[in-house]
């Protein structure tokens, strides 16, 4: 028979192929996946997977392999719809490997994918190709479909790394549908795929992915990987004692992990520090990870089976993605993908995303829980087979199935009960650090009442010690705790090169960016983003008695209606406290804000030096920022942030007969941060400064 007339019938009629065909698979990564373990069956050490979505109502899909290839009889196999393939295939050459498949349809994935479609199949002897085009209107639906094999040239857009496989198979998938799917569907797609694989299953066997969204796109395939986030696992269970198994390995590596428990009800960034737990499932009581289970064999007869659970079950100690991937990065939880899951692998391969659906468990935490197990007695090649008919799930009344629940349910309850004893732990210590923190908050209250008690003339020393006493304890009945001590700096934007210094120069020391307000901020853009919340967080930021108020007038800053308004309702609303009064010069503040008490004036003759006047005044400056920041951090319990060393500096006569410099006097931070954000950037400042203040005067 010539090529041009070959062809290999399927055992199944048009009608019957398409109803498997389209039925055993609930989305395109399962159907992918099936493709890819028949090619870890062929004794491939290698599965690559490209998808071309230029298109995405018309995409290509080329799955190829490293196996063994099939040679004419291995081709008559394919199209054996329903058949025993771990009896009736050619077995790979590795003896340790377990075959997935079982039934031999896991072939209609193809057609789950396309309806045309090219299979090119290599041996250490034989090349072949052949095409399948999917007849869904068939004259006779009893035809048998088949495959043809053809000599023509096939465009495969893999052609260079299918060279490089001297045996194995490729499969390319035309006019596949995969409208619906977005770039985080896509970006999940590897994660996915990794998961249809255990993490200790995969004995050296790698999958290669690349997804082009252009026809041009250089080909790159990039190693799915397995990357579970156990740094964001509080406790961890496993069995070790398999033999061969790395699960010990990796999981011992996580011994020492700490995570952090945020305590919301505290003022402040604290945490609750876990160190992870890791136990072994036998260490569980009433729980046996190995033994023999009754069965029924194919045969009808009574036997009983050796059985073994192995692998791992975790919590994690969050779920939600800003926390939790601050543990751990490689958390990744989203409509398309999420790794809360108790995954069952039978012979290495996924049998049930999620056992948890099966177990019933309704305890709290229970959807922190993820894990890979397996239980191989499930798929025992002289057991009846208990794969559902979409080859998805299991049947859950079987009684390998029922065994199994019991145990699961007894290590998942074992985990969850140690959740609810550490929640209780961070409960406690939480009440423990609030009761102090409220305490600390009254103390420093009543400090700041008696220092403005002790200005009012005409009382006596008793009388200011009663209404301390009276303040303290009556104003707003129980005193509310001040706890958010933050500096609000109302400026012009076009002034930010000086408030940019004392910002990062006092970051440096240790403060943090929670602590200040300022528009012009680089590191927050989130707090401008528009000028109704903007509005709203400056009036906050202004009646909010624990705000020190700094304020740096220039001509920028009185031309400005809006800072000019920030700053006349921060001086009227101010009750307790003082603020910070600075300006380029005297004639720039405006009256309204002039105090006398703590106010300094930067430039002199057009330029803005760091000499004895300015440092001093900055060294000042800078310790009563820290000593109000402190003051909320005393009574939030946080460490304090401590203050620039106030040097006496010798005269200038006694600087010359030294042969010093003023500067060997000052402190090398405020140097360096002033040279960088005030120095390199003056004389641009400048320029602008009085090109903008002569066109206000000539207006």
């Amino acid at each position: 028979m010539s090529n041009e007339n070959k062809k290999m019938d399927f055992s199944f009629g048009w009608l019957a192929l398409k109803l498997l065909g389209k039925s055993l698979y609930s989305n395109a990564w399962s159907a992918i996946s099936e493709l890819v373990a028949n090619g870890f069956d062929a004794g491939a050490k290698n599965v690559y997977i490209y998808i071309n979505i230029a298109k995405k109502d018309d995409a290509i899909i080329e799955l190829f392999d490293d196996g063994i290839g099939m040679d004419s009889d291995g081709i008559a196999t394919y199209v054996k719809v329903g058949f025993n393939k771990r009896t009736d295939l050619h077995k790979p050459t590795d003896e340790n490997y377990l075959t997935m498949g079982r039934k031999g349809i896991g072939k209609l994935a193809a057609l789950y994918l396309s309806e045309n479609y090219y299979l090119i199949t290599k041996t250490s002897k034989e090349e072949s190709k052949w095409q399948m085009i999917y007849k869904e209107n068939s004259i006779d639906e009893n035809e048998r479909p088949f495959l043809s094999q053809t000599e023509g040239n096939i465009d495969i857009h893999c052609n260079k790394h299918w060279k490089s496989c001297q045996t194995g198979t490729l499969l390319q998938m035309n006019h596949v549908n995969l409208t619906g799917l977005g770039n985080v569907a896509f970006e999940a797609l590897s994660k996915k795929l990794s998961n249809f694989f255990a993490l200790d299953s995969m004995d050296g066997r790698k999958i290669y992915l690349c997804v082009n969204d252009k026809s041009d796109n250089t080909i790159s395939f990039e190693p799915v990987k397995k990357e579970i986030a156990f740094k964001n696992m509080a406790f961890i269970n496993y069995n070790s004692k398999e033999k061969n198994s790395n699960i010990p390995k990796i999981i011992e590596k996580n011994i020492g992990n700490q995570i952090k428990f945020p305590f919301n009800k505290l003022n402040g960034n604290q945490f609750y520090v876990h160190t992870v737990k890791i136990d072994d499932f036998e260490n569980i009581e009433n729980i046996k990870v190995h033994g023999t289970i009754p069965c029924t064999n194919i045969n009808g007869e009574e036997i009983k089976k050796e059985y073994e659970l192995t692998g791992w079950v975790g919590l994690h100690g969050s779920i939600d993605n800003s926390l939790a991937t601050q543990n751990d990065p490689l958390f990744s939880r989203n409509k398309f993908y999420n790794p809360i899951q108790l995954r069952l692998y039978v012979r290495n391969k996924l049998a049930v995303e999620n056992f948890l659906n099966i177990i019933n468990n309704t305890q709290a935490f229970v959807n922190y829980i993820e894990g890979e197990i397996h239980f191989d007695v499930l798929d025992e090649d002289d057991l009846p087979d208990i794969a559902t008919s979409n080859r998805q799930s299991l049947d859950e009344h079987d009684p390998r199935v029922l065994f199994l629940v019991e145990i699961i349910k007894k290590v998942v309850s074992n985990l969850i009960s140690k959740r609810t004893d550490l929640a209780e732990q961070i409960k406690k210590q939480q009440k423990e650090l609030l009761d102090k923190q409220n305490d600390n908050a009254k103390k420093q209250f009543s400090k700041e009442v008696e220092s403005e008690v002790e200005k009012f003339e005409g009382l006596t020393a008793s009388q200011k010690s009663s209404l301390t006493t009276i303040v303290s304890s009556k104003i707003k009945g129980d005193v509310v705790p001040k706890s958010d001590y933050i500096v609000f700096i109302s400026h012009s934007r076009e002034d930010k090169i000086l408030t940019d210094f004392i910002y990062q120069v006092l970051k440096h020391k240790g403060a943090k960016d929670s602590e200040f307000f300022y528009t012009s901020r680089d590191d927050n853009v989130e707090q401008y983003e528009n000028i109704e919340s903007l509005a709203t967080q400056i009036k906050k930021n202004i009646l909010n008695d624990n705000a020190l108020l700094l304020y740096l007038t220039s001509n920028s800053y009185k031309s400005s209606e809006y800072c000019m308004f920030e700053g006349g309702a921060g001086w009227a609303t101010r009750s307790v406290g003082e603020y910070i009064a600075l300006s380029l010069t005297y004639s720039e503040m405006p009256k309204f804000i002039t105090n006398g008490k703590f106010e300094f004036c930067f430039e002199k003759n057009k330029d803005i030096p760091l000499d004895r006047t300015t440092y001093l005044f900055i060294v000042k400056m800078l310790n009563k920022i820290i000593k109000h920041l402190n003051a909320g951090r005393h009574a939030n319990a946080k460490d304090e942030i401590p203050e620039f060393v106030e040097q006496i500096i010798p005269s200038d006569l006694e600087l010359f007969k030294k042969k010093e410099n003023i500067e060997d006097y000052m402190d090398n931070d405020i140097k360096e941060y002033w040279d960088f954000y005030i120095t390199q950037k003056l004389q641009t400042y400048m320029e602008k400064r009085y090109k903008d203040c002569n066109n206000n005067d000539s207006q």
